[in-house]
């Protein structure tokens, strides 16, 4: 631990004890989409629309849903079961939340692939799985 000396409004020296800061590896810039953590509704709404929005999906807009590696995945289709709601919101179908485990008021994070045009949803347990895989793989130790 490192020792850092600061002053204090009247004056005075103070010495605090810094933490150790984790070495975090540079990964490489990719494409990452658009990103937001947001709260599922009792019929299954997304809160968030503003993913929607950069997308550039629009109200009425014909959508499809599957799952993919414990994953939900939506995408614009012609012929797609569900559409993007009137002020902007997607609701995910039932079928989709029971297998992804989600329940009214689960927070989910929600990634706009722009390139792709898809929306995933990542149940926030999937999201704490791969950081905390990252994390030991990286080597990073949050222990004192």
């Amino acid at each position: 631990m490192t020792m850092k000396v600061f002053e204090t409004a009247a004056g005075q020296r103070r010495a605090l004890l810094a933490l150790p800061m984790p070495a975090v590896p540079v990964l490489g810039r990719a494409d990452v989409g658009y990103w937001s953590i947001t709260t599922l509704d009792g019929s299954g709404r997304l809160a968030d629309r503003s993913p929607v929005r950069v997308l550039g999906w629009t109200a009425g807009q014909r959508l499809s849903a599957s799952i993919h590696a414990a994953v939900g995945c939506v995408s614009p289709a012609d012929n797609g079961r569900l559409a993007v709601a009137a002020h902007g919101h997607v609701r995910l179908p039932a079928a989709m939340r029971h297998t992804l485990g989600l329940a009214c008021g689960d927070r989910v994070l929600v990634v706009g692939r722009l390139e792709q045009n898809v929306l995933i949803v990542y149940p926030l347990r999937i999201v704490a799985s791969l950081l905390a895989a990252f994390e030991a793989s990286a080597g990073v130790n949050l222990q004192p």
